[in-house]
Formats: C-alpha cells, structure tokens, sequence
C-alpha cells in the first residue's frame, strides 16, 4: 500500500499542488490575522471622534467645530453663511472597556451667534475627562477609516449590485478592533477622530 501511495503522489504531484496549496495559503493567513489578537494588547483609551449627522430639513443654521483646549473639549458654533449648507456633526465615545460606541450629547445655542462671530462651549458630558488630541493613542492604537465591497453577494457582484461602505476601526500592529455605529450613520461621512480619554478623571 505504501509503495501505491507513493507512486500516486509523485504521478499526481501537481494535483496534489494545486489543491493543498490554497489550503496552505487561507491558513497562513488565518493564522496572520489571529496572532495580533493573541500578543496584541486591547485598546486601554476611550475615543472621542465625530461623525456626519443625516442630512435634514430644515438646513442648519449653524456649524459646529470641535477642538481640545487644555484638556477639555469644546465646540465652537458659527452662523451658517446665507445660500451654504453646513453639515451637522454627532459626538461619540468609543469605549475600550465595553468595546462599545456612545453618542456624547451637547446642546448647541438657541439661536446663532451673528455674522461673523463665534460662541465657543465646553461638551458638559465630557467635562471633567482629560483628552488628549493626538492621532495615535499612548497605546499605540489609531482610528482607521477603510472602504470595503458590500451587497447581495458573488451574484449581485456580477450583476453591479454591489456598493463601497465605510467602516471605522482602532489598529495596532496588526490587530484590527472595530467600531460599530447605530445604522442611522453607517453609510455617512468616515469617522474622524477629535482625541483620545487619557485618564477618568482630571487631577
């Protein structure tokens, strides 16, 4: 029996090649992709980023920017110039313990400021928690915005079904942790990153 097995495989060997070889390939990868997760430490940082509220009616009427100053969150509004549309912004934390994403809720004024001037507000949700504005966290972590194929599949594929989403995730080295929004903003503009929660509380 040895002799026939062998015999079949040196007769066979470029079958044999073209089969085991994807085989090969899919579990080099696999296992690529699983080893971050096992040497790679979880995100110990919450994110504070933002991202594109739904177009609504009526237009805005003001536009919000958010900065860190000394530690602390602001949004600075403006009157929206006539005949512009500006577009309004939602808060999120992403949490590292929970692995989780929250709408941060802020109150912008009841009326907007007049033309060419600017109210600044400290997000009251967020006071007391220092953020840091850097792009990549102390623990090596960064958001990342990717575009990626998605539809009805290999079908809807050949038919043109298929569209470009976005998505958001925290990186590093290899490990990939995602963020995952309400399905209101999943197709909207890409998340963009405002700082990162060093600590609970300020000294």
């Amino acid at each position: 029996m040895a002799g026939k097995d062998g015999g079949f495989l040196r007769n066979n060997a470029f079958l044999v090649a073209a089969v085991s070889l994807p085989i090969v390939v899919v579990a080099f990868f696999l296992l690529a992709s699983a080893i971050p997760r096992w040497t790679v430490p979880p995100p110990q940082h919450d994110l504070v980023f933002r991202v594109g509220k739904p177009y609504n009616q009526p237009p805005p009427q003001m536009t919000t920017e958010f900065t860190v100053r000394d530690g602390q969150l602001e949004a600075t509004v403006r009157r929206v110039q006539p005949n512009n549309y500006a577009q309004p912004w939602s808060l999120f934390v992403f949490e590292h313990q929970t692995l989780t994403a929250k709408e941060v809720p802020f109150t912008l004024p009841s009326t907007a400021p007049a033309e060419g001037e600017s109210q600044t507000l400290v997000v009251d949700a967020l006071a007391g928690r220092r953020i840091v504005a850097e792009a990549k966290a102390p623990d090596g972590y960064e958001l990342r915005n990717d575009s990626y194929r998605g539809g009805p599949g290999l079908v809807g594929d050949l038919f043109g079904m298929r569209r470009y989403d976005t998505a958001a995730a925290l990186v590093n080295n290899g490990r990939v942790v995602p963020i995952k929004l309400p399905s209101e903003y999943q197709y909207y503009l890409p998340v963009t990153a405002i700082g990162w929660l060093t600590d609970s509380r300020q000294p």
